[in-house]
């Protein structure tokens, strides 16, 4: 095969004897690439190693010709030129004038192979961080104590770490108005106080320093992994101020005060919104968030009862113990009886002592008028939960309410009533509401595709008319399929009738009947079809042929002939797959039915004759392979 190649050597810009020793023709041009600075080209031909046209005269050059070789072979050579400050390309000097024409060229020497490193295909994540720490004095550090790697907020080590930071938090709040009211701080547990505040300090500031500008953000449609970049998202936020100023070192004005001075705590409490993204995390993972959500209202209700214990307390302190009648009388234990005042006085029940100072007439107000707004709000707001939790079974309460007042009125048996009683509830135990639809209509499309899928797609790949079919009809027809619930002794279909639905037995047992429906002719289990072939309308295929009940409580999947073809009407191919799919399995139940209705007489001949053709096979290799074992095959027939 002759191969032609074009060589266009480009010089940059030159002076004009430069030019004139590489250039054959001249023009007005004077610029990188212009026809006077480019020499003419040279064709070159070869077979099987191409070389220039140019004569060489010098035998000891031949060492320097050119040669190309196949793509997948080059790659073990290197070219090797030694670069100029100003020529970067080939060189090629022409003299008109001699007959010698020496060329410049370039040898290519052979290389080592270069040894292959299998690439493995990874996710485009952002590049880590240069800092890694591996280990840690022989430890291994767990990626959540890594300060080179981001944290998912929704990872359980992160809710876990909120846990203690919500935990440090709670006994800041509780604690701090407790020990500046009573007198349970006292120089004997001095230091056991001081070691779980400082302890909560140090959980606030590693939260701050090192947990919080960590957590990765969602910007753009995109989880941002960047440990700057999230610290720097972490540092505009107005949680890192509040997180800052709940660390303000006022513990340092101890020396002036004195330790009773707990007040100057105070900040720890700006840390609220760690407390609340805890509870939002709960409510994401947990399997009940009802729990939650009346657990954080139980506590706003306990601390404001907690806060006006104090309150009353000081009050007390202030008036003088035990000096009227309305006043804490210093006897028993100081924080129950307060908080057993408090609580009666929030929630307006009991006998409450009469005030008799003005100061103690402006304190039963205030507590009367924040047990009727506050109390009253977080008290709906429980009562709101329970009813969100409860909305299902109330739905369901009243839907058999109703369907039983109707059925009443209408004097029906009651052995009907109790049967459509029975399907209420034994539909409600299974699924749990009475039409899938209107939950999964909530959501976009892919993702209600992906319910379905889940739960159905399974069951309708066993589906013989649809084994062939491709996997983007049966995603559209898995969002098609109805669950249907049928008590014990209900017809799903019955002989004769004219089929509109296809069904999938999902859960219980279905019975195949004869003719007569007094014989059993198959029993259909968990992943059994039937009723396939009325989809397609095929003339004179529509009608049942046999009829099927449900033998206890059973759980179906419908596909009707209506959701097929809306499927169908996108997917012209796999309407023809079809066809001939039902046709084959239409000729295999008519060779079926023919089998078994042929007298036993002559399926017996028909049996014997098959026997006797594999005996004479079987024959004829024992008496070439093994001559001494028995030729009997079938000795029993």
């Amino acid at each position: 095969m002759e191969i032609e190649v074009d060589v266009h050597t480009v010089h940059p810009s030159s002076t004009d004897s430069q030019l004139a020793k590489s250039a054959i023709a001249s023009g007005p041009f004077d610029s990188w690439g212009t026809p006077e600075a480019t020499p003419t080209r040279t064709i070159i031909r070869e077979t099987h190693s191409i070389e220039s046209t140019t004569t060489i005269k010098d035998e000891k050059e031949e060492r320097k010709k050119v040669h190309f070789f196949r793509s997948e072979s080059i790659e073990h050579f290197k070219l090797e030129t030694r670069i100029t400050d100003y020529e970067t390309e080939l060189k090629d000097l022409y003299d008109d004038d001699d007959d010698d024409e020496s060329v410049e060229t370039y040898e290519i020497k052979p290389e080592k192979p270069v040894k292959k490193v299998q690439l493995v295909e990874t996710l485009q994540f952002d590049p880590p961080s240069p800092m890694q720490w591996k280990k840690f004095k022989g430890f291994k550090l767990l990626p959540f104590f890594d300060p080179s790697k981001t944290i998912d907020s929704q990872s359980k080590s992160y809710i876990a770490w909120l846990l203690l930071v919500t935990f440090c938090y709670s006994y800041n709040a509780w604690c701090i108005a407790l020990r500046a009211s009573f007198p349970y701080q006292t120089p004997a547990n001095l230091a056991w106080w001081m070691t779980a505040d400082y302890f909560c300090d140090a959980i606030y500031l590693l939260d701050v320093m090192f947990f919080k500008p960590r957590k990765m953000y969602l910007h753009e449609g995109f989880m941002v992994k960047d440990t700057v970049e999230t610290k720097k998202n972490y540092q505009k936020k107005l949680q890192y101020k509040f997180d800052v100023l709940s660390l303000l070192p006022l513990d340092i004005l101890y020396l002036y005060f004195g330790t009773e001075m707990v007040i100057l705590r105070l900040p720890r409490l700006l840390k609220l919104q760690t407390f609340w993204e805890f509870h939002r995390a709960m409510d994401r993972v947990l399997h009940c968030p009802y729990v939650v959500r009346v657990g954080k209202t139980l506590f706003y209700i306990f601390y404001l009862i907690h806060l006006n214990a104090c309150a009353y307390y000081l009050m007390s302190s202030y008036i003088g113990l035990g000096s009227d009648g309305w006043v804490y009388d210093n006897r028993g234990n100081a924080y129950i009886r307060c908080f057993y005042f408090a609580t009666k006085t929030a929630t307006s029940i009991g006998k409450n002592p009469k005030p008799e100072k003005p100061a103690e007439y402006l304190f039963m107000t205030a507590a009367w008028l924040m047990g009727v707004f506050v109390f009253a709000l977080l008290i709906g707001q429980i009562r709101d939960i329970i009813a969100t939790a409860t909305k299902v079974r109330t739905e369901y309460r009243m839907s058999v309410d109703a369907c039983s007042w109707y059925l009443r009125k209408l004097n029906l048996p009651l052995s009907v009533q109790r049967r459509i009683a029975c399907w209420f509830n034994f539909t409600w135990n299974q699924q749990r509401c009475f039409d899938e639809s209107r939950i999964l209509n909530l959501l976009p499309y892919n993702m209600k595709r992906d319910v379905a899928l889940y739960v159905h797609m399974s069951i309708l790949s066993q589906v013989q008319l649809f084994r062939d079919c491709s996997s983007s009809l049966l995603r559209d027809l898995v969002l098609q399929l109805k669950p249907v619930s049928y008590l014990p002794g209900d017809v799903v279909v019955r002989r004769g009738d004219v089929g509109h639905h296809m069904y999938i037995v999902k859960s219980g047992e279905c019975l195949v009947m004869s003719a007569d429906e007094k014989e059993v002719v198959a029993f259909l289990k968990t992943g059994s079809v039937f009723g396939e072939i009325s989809l397609l309308g095929i003339e004179g295929l529509r009608r049942r042929t046999a009829t099927v009940r449900s033998r206890g409580y059973s759980t179906l999947f419908v596909l009707s002939r209506d959701d097929l073809d809306s499927a169908l009407e996108y997917h012209k191919e796999a309407a023809q797959i079809l066809r001939l799919r039902a046709d084959q399995i239409i000729r295999e139940n008519a060779a079926r039915q023919a089998t078994q209705a042929e007298p036993p007489a002559g399926r017996r001949r028909r049996r014997l004759a098959a026997h006797a053709r594999l005996q004479k096979t079987y024959t004829v290799f024992m008496s070439v392979a093994e001559p001494d074992l028995p030729r009997d095959l079938f000795p029993d027939e």
